[in-house]
C-alpha cells in the first residue's frame, strides 16, 4: 500500500497517447484509491508515429482523423482509470517544445501545482519525442519553482519527478536505470484493461504485460525474501530525496 499523509496532485506529462497508461498507470491507480488527483498532459495524440494499426486499417485517412482516433482511445483510458486528461496536441515526430509551449507547461504547473511530476527518461535515442518531453517538463518544473516566473503569481516549488520506463523493448539498451518499483499486482488487471482501450497500437497489452513481470522479478530480488511482487512498475528519481532520516521499505 501506498502511505501518504494527504492526498497529493500528480502531473503526468506524456509525449503521446498512450505513454502515460502503459507506463504508469497502476501507479496511478494506486495513488487514487489514496485519494490523490491525478492530471495528465498528452502532448501528442501520436498520430504519426505510434499508431501502426490505425494506418494499416485506414491507409487513405488523413491525419486529423487519426488524431480523433487516437483521442478517443485516450480519453477511454482515462475515464477507466478515473484521471483528467488534457491534449495539447503539439503533433509528433517530431515533437518540438519551442518557447511558447514550454511556457504553457510552466502556466499548467502554476495553475495545478503537483506535488509529484511523473514523465519520459532523458535517454530514449529510439524516440526523440520522449527525450524532448523530459526536456520541456525539467525546463518547466524549474522555472514554475522561480520567483517572478509568472506575474502576480507565488512561485512553485519543485516536486518530486520520477522518471518512467524508455521505450520498450529496449530500456535496458537506453540505459534507463530504475532505482523505485511500484508494486501494482492487485491492479494489473485494471491497467491492463486501460491499455487495451490503445487499439492503434494492438502491440501494447503484450509489451507491458511482460514488462510488468521483469520489473516485479528485479523488485523482488531487491526485497530479497521479505515479499514476493507479483507484477510492477519500474521508475528512476530524478529529484533527490530530502527528509529527517533515509527512505526505507516498508512492507505493505
Amino acid at each position: 500500500m501506498i502511505v501518504m499523509s494527504h492526498p497529493k496532485k500528480i502531473l503526468v506529462v506524456s509525449g503521446h497517447g498512450a505513454d502515460w497508461c502503459t507506463r504508469s498507470g497502476g501507479t496511478l491507480i494506486k495513488y487514487l484509491q489514496q485519494g490523490a488527483q491525478v492530471l495528465v498532459l498528452a502532448l501528442t495524440y501520436g498520430e504519426r508515429g505510434e499508431s501502426p494499426e490505425y494506418w494499416r486499417q485506414n491507409p487513405n485517412s488523413t491525419v486529423e482523423e487519426c488524431k480523433q482516433c487516437r483521442r478517443k482511445e485516450a480519453q477511454a483510458a482515462a475515464d477507466m482509470l478515473g484521471v483528467q486528461i488534457q491534449f495539447l496536441d503539439y503533433n509528433d515526430y517530431p515533437l518540438v517544445m519551442d518557447m511558447s509551449r514550454v511556457q504553457n507547461l510552466i502556466d499548467i504547473m502554476l495553475d495545478y501545482r503537483p506535488d509529484i511530476i511523473l514523465t519520459h527518461s532523458s535517454g530514449d535515442p529510439l524516440n526523440a519525442d520522449h527525450e524532448e518531453t523530459f526536456k520541456a517538463t525539467i525546463r518547466a518544473a524549474s522555472c514554475a519553482g522561480m520567483l517572478g516566473a509568472h506575474p502576480n503569481t507565488p512561485n512553485h516549488f519543485i516536486p518530486d519527478i520520477f522518471l518512467f520506463e524508455s521505450s520498450l523493448p529496449h530500456p535496458e539498451f537506453n540505459n534507463f536505470k530504475m532505482d523505485t518499483y511500484v508494486d501494482i499486482s492487485d491492479v494489473m488487471d485494471k491497467k491492463m484493461a486501460a491499455v487495451a482501450c490503445f487499439a492503434s497500437q494492438p502491440q501494447l497489452p503484450s509489451y507491458y504485460t511482460d514488462c510488468a513481470a521483469r520489473r516485479a522479478e528485479q523488485a523482488t530480488n531487491w526485497m530479497r525474501g521479505r515479499k514476493a511482487v507479483g507484477q510492477a512498475e519500474g521508475f528512476k528519481r530524478y529529484t533527490p530525496f530530502v527528509g529527517p532520516l533515509l527512505p526505507t521499505i516498508e512492507l505493505w
